[in-house]
């Protein structure tokens, strides 16, 4: 349980008696007793800041660039074949054929990928008139 708050009056009192009593103390001490005065302190300059540097915004990447083409899958999720996106008929054919001989289900799904260095180096940018 906790004790009764003191009257602030009477806390004041205390603390000015201690302050008296350090006083009186340091008065009467000699520096033969240990007591050393302190030398004053070299007052330090302050250092001029330069003006700041602009720092030029970071050139935002572009998303990569990616292509789309049809993925043959098994019933596993394991790729099977890949035709590119405008050959549909050729990986529909060979759906209706990996259907037809192998047992268990296959499924045509898209399939988005990065395009490849060599690709991206033939396409002439987008966009650009000329």
């Amino acid at each position: 349980m906790a004790g009764r708050i003191m009257n602030r009056r009477e806390l004041r009192k205390q603390a000015e008696a201690a302050e008296a009593a350090d006083a009186t103390q340091q008065l009467t001490a000699t520096p033969a007793e240990g007591v050393v005065e302190e030398a004053p302190k070299k007052k330090t300059r302050a250092k001029a800041t330069g003006a700041s540097k602009v720092r030029k915004p970071r050139a935002k990447k572009g998303s990569p660039r990616m292509r789309a083409r049809w993925g043959l899958f098994d019933a596993a999720m394991k790729q099977v074949a890949v035709f590119d996106f405008n050959q549909r008929a050729a990986a529909e054919a060979k759906l209706a054929d990996l259907l037809a001989v192998k047992k268990g289900a296959h499924f045509m799904q898209m399939v988005k990928d990065l395009m490849p260095e060599e690709i991206l180096a033939e396409a002439p940018p987008t966009g650009q008139a000329g």
